[in-house]
C-alpha cells in the first residue's frame, strides 16, 4: 500500500470518527493504532490501483468493483441518468437515496455536491471496503454533507431495520450489481427483506383503507374499557424461568391437543383467539388468551366459549363484544392504532407488544414480555401441511358446514381456502416441502426478524410439520414434559398479580382520562379548523395562476397539518376521493383539505355517540 493511501486514510479516518464517533468506535476506528492495525490486516485479495484518469479503482478477489479506466465519468453518467437529475429540472430537490454498496463511493460523492438538502444513506457491509474507500482519496466534500447516515459492518437484517426506525424507507434504493459483486449474498438478504417491508406496508395501508372506520368505532365504544382495564405491564418478566407453549390454530394443533393437560402442569400457556374453542373442548382452560385483531369474526372465536381460569389479552380497539367474554381478567396491550396511542400517551402506556399481522406474532412477543426464555410454538403451521388449512373443529370448519348446500359443499369453501391465494411450496422443518401462500410466508419472515432481535429468548416449535423459520429450532414433547411441575408455582404467581391490580382500581384518575379525551377533542377541531381554512384559500384563487401569497399561506397549513398530533387519528379515515370534481390549479388541494375536514367530522362524530 502507497504512503499516500495511508496518510489519507489517517485524514479520512479522523473526519468519520468526529462525524461519527459511535459508529467509528464500534467498528475499531475511533483511534489511530487500533485503526491502522485494523487497515494493516486488509487481505491482499482487497486492492487498490490506478486508472489512467488519474482516479483510484478497487478490486476484490480479482474483480474491478469500478471501471479500470474513469470511475469518475461513469459515476456522472450514472448520476446524469438518475431519476433525481432527471425530475422536473434544477429546481427538483429529491428526498435523499439509499445507496446499497459503496466501494469507493464516487456516485454518493457526486449526488451529496449536487443535493445537498437531501438524505443520503451509506451502506457497506464489507469493513475492508470501507478502509479502502477512507485510503482512495480525499472525502471531506461527502463527510461534512448535512444529512449523512453511515451503516457500515452490519448484517442486512439490522440495516433493513435501521432504514425502517428512521423512517427511511420511502427513499429510492440505488443498487449497482458491479459495486455489489464482492458481497453479492448480503445484497441479495438486504433486497430480499427491503422487499418483504414493501409487501407488509402496503399489506398495512390496504388493512387500514378497508378497516379504519371499523377500528375508530370499535374504539369509541371501548372508550370506558381504555379507561378502566389495566394494562400488561405488570406482567413482564414474571416468567422468567418457566417455559412458556403458545398454541395457534394451524392444522397440526390436532396432534399436541391430547398432550396439552400434561404441557399446562409443566408450562405456562398462552392461546390465541382461534384456538380457544380447541383448548376448552381439550379441558383445559389457557392461562392467557391473545386476542388483538378487531373484526367480528374474531369475536366469534370466544363466542359461545367460557374460560373462567384464563385471562384475556386485547386492544381496546377490539370488537365490543370482546369485553363481555366469560374469564378471569381482561387486561390491555398498548393500542396498536393512532386514537388509542393519542390518549395513552395522556394517561398511561399499557405495556407494548409487537404486531405482524398475525395473532401469533403478538402472543409470541407476549411471551417474551413475560420473560420466557423458553418458548415452545405448537400449531403455528403459517401454511397447509397435508393440505389442511384449518385444525378439527375451528370455526371456519364448523361454518362450512353450516352454509354447506349440495351446489356448495363443505369441500368447496376448503379448497378455495387452501388454493384462493395461490399456495407454493416452502421447506418444512423435516427435510419435506409444505404448501404456504404469500400472506403466510410474511408472518414467518415477522417471525424471523423478531428473532434476530431478542436471541436470548429461544424459541422452537413442537410441530414440524409447518413452514420453517430460520432462528426456530425442534421441540420434542417428551422433553418438556420431564420438567417439574410448576403448575402452583404459576397459579400463584398469576393470582397475586390480578389481586394487586383489583386493589390499585380505586386509585386510578377518571379526571385524568376526561382531560385526555378533552385534549383529543382540541386537536381534531383544529385539524378541521386547518382544514375548512385550507378551502377557503383556495376558494379565494379563482384565477388559474395562484400568487406566491396565497402559496405560501397553504404551506403554512400544509405544515401544521403535517406536525399537529391529530394527524395520524385523522389519517386513520383519511379516503382520497380520486372521482371528485376539482377545477382550477388548487382544485386538487382544495379536494385533499374537503376529505381532511371530513375525516374530522367522522371522528368527532364517533366520539360523541
Amino acid at each position: 500500500m502507497f504512503e499516500s493511501n495511508r496518510s489519507l486514510f489517517e485524514a479520512n479516518r479522523a473526519l468519520f470518527a468526529k462525524r461519527f464517533p459511535d459508529l467509528a468506535r464500534l467498528i475499531g476506528l475511533d483511534s489511530s493504532p487500533a485503526a491502522h492495525s485494523l487497515f494493516s490486516s486488509i487481505p491482499a485479495e482487497y486492492a487498490l490501483a490506478k486508472t489512467p484518469s488519474g482516479c483510484p479503482t478497487v478490486s476484490v478477489r480479482g474483480t474491478y468493483l469500478h471501471s479500470k479506466y474513469n470511475p469518475v465519468h461513469d459515476a456522472e453518467r450514472a448520476l446524469s441518468g438518475s431519476s433525481a437529475d432527471r425530475s422536473e429540472g434544477a429546481a427538483f430537490t429529491p428526498a435523499g437515496c439509499v445507496f446499497a454498496g459503496l466501494a469507493l463511493a464516487y456516485f454518493p460523492e457526486l449526488y451529496a455536491g449536487k443535493f445537498p438538502d437531501s438524505t443520503i444513506v451509506l451502506i457497506e457491509p464489507d469493513i475492508y471496503l470501507f478502509l479502502l474507500c477512507l485510503a482512495s482519496r480525499k472525502l471531506d466534500a461527502l463527510f461534512s454533507h448535512r444529512e449523512l447516515i453511515l451503516i457500515v459492518g452490519a448484517p442486512a437484517h439490522d440495516a433493513c431495520a435501521l432504514i425502517e426506525k428512521l423512517n427511511l424507507h420511502n427513499l429510492p434504493v440505488n443498487s449497482n450489481a458491479g459495486i455489489q459483486a464482492a458481497n453479492k449474498g448480503w445484497f441479495d438478504e438486504f433486497d430480499l427483506i427491503m422487499k418483504r417491508n414493501r409487501e407488509k406496508r402496503e399489506i398495512n395501508a390496504n388493512t387500514l383503507k378497508k378497516f379504519g372506520n371499523l377500528w375508530l368505532g370499535n374504539m369509541c365504544k371501548n372508550l370506558s374499557e381504555l379507561r378502566d382495564r389495566p394494562g400488561i405491564a405488570g406482567f413482564a418478566g414474571l416468567f422468567r424461568d418457566i417455559p412458556v407453549v403458545i398454541l395457534a390454530a394451524g392444522p397440526s394443533l390436532d396432534r399436541i391437543l391430547p398432550s396439552l393437560p400434561a404441557l399446562r402442569e409443566k408450562c405456562v400457556i398462552i392461546a390465541v383467539d382461534t384456538a380457544v374453542r380447541a383448548c376448552v373442548r381439550s379441558g383445559v382452560e389457557p392461562d392467557f388468551i391473545v386476542l388483538v385483531d378487531p373484526q367480528y369474526w374474531n369475536w366469534r372465536h370466544l363466542d359461545g366459549v367460557v374460560s373462567p381460569s384464563s385471562i384475556l389479552i386485547t386492544e381496546s380497539a377490539a370488537w365490543p363484544a370482546v369485553f363481555r367474554f366469560e374469564c378471569r381478567a381482561i387486561y390491555l396491550c398498548s393500542s396498536l392504532f393512532p386514537l388509542g396511542k393519542f390518549l395513552e400517551e395522556r394517561t398511561g402506556v399499557r405495556g407494548e407488544l409487537g404486531a405482524g399481522g398475525s395473532v401469533s406474532t403478538t402472543a409470541w412477543d407476549f411471551a417474551r414480555h413475560l420473560g420466557a426464555q423458553n418458548i415452545f410454538m405448537a400449531g403455528l403451521d403459517l401454511g397447509f401441511p397435508d393440505r389442511k388449512t384449518h385444525f378439527t373443529g375451528s370455526i371456519f370448519e364448523d361454518r362450512t358446514h353450516t352454509v354447506s348446500s349440495r351446489v356448495s359443499p363443505s369441500e368447496t369453501a376448503g379448497y378455495l381456502a387452501l388454493y384462493g391465494a395461490g399456495p407454493y411450496p416452502v421447506p418444512d422443518y423435516r427435510g419435506g416441502y409444505v404448501l404456504t401462500d404469500k400472506r403466510l410466508i410474511l408472518y414467518a419472515w415477522w417471525f424471523e426478524s423478531r428473532l434476530s432481535l431478542y436471541p436470548e429468548h429461544k424459541t422452537a416449535t413442537l410441530t414440524a410439520e409447518g413452514v420453517r423459520i430460520p432462528g426456530f429450532s425442534i421441540a420434542r414433547l417428551e422433553d418438556i414434559l420431564g420438567n417439574e411441575q410448576k403448575r402452583s408455582f404459576i397459579d400463584q404467581t398469576l393470582s397475586q398479580i390480578l389481586e394487586k391490580d383489583q386493589a390499585d382500581i380505586g386509585s386510578r384518575n377518571p379526571e385524568q382520562f376526561q382531560k385526555a379525551l378533552n385534549e383529543l377533542h382540541c386537536a381534531l377541531e383544529e385539524m378541521g379548523n386547518l382544514a375548512d381554512k385550507g378551502m377557503k384559500i383556495c376558494d379565494s384563487c379563482v384565477d388559474e395562476g395562484a400568487s406566491t401569497s396565497i402559496l405560501a399561506q397553504l404551506d403554512e397549513i400544509d405544515r401544521k397539518i403535517l406536525s399537529h398530533p391529530g394527524k395520524e387519528i385523522v389519517a386513520m379515515v383519511f379516503t382520497e376521493n380520486g372521482n371528485e370534481a376539482s377545477s382550477g390549479a388548487l382544485g386538487p388541494s382544495k379536494a385533499i383539505y374537503r376529505q381532511i375536514g371530513l375525516a374530522v367530522k367522522k371522528n368527532i362524530e364517533s366520539l360523541l355517540k
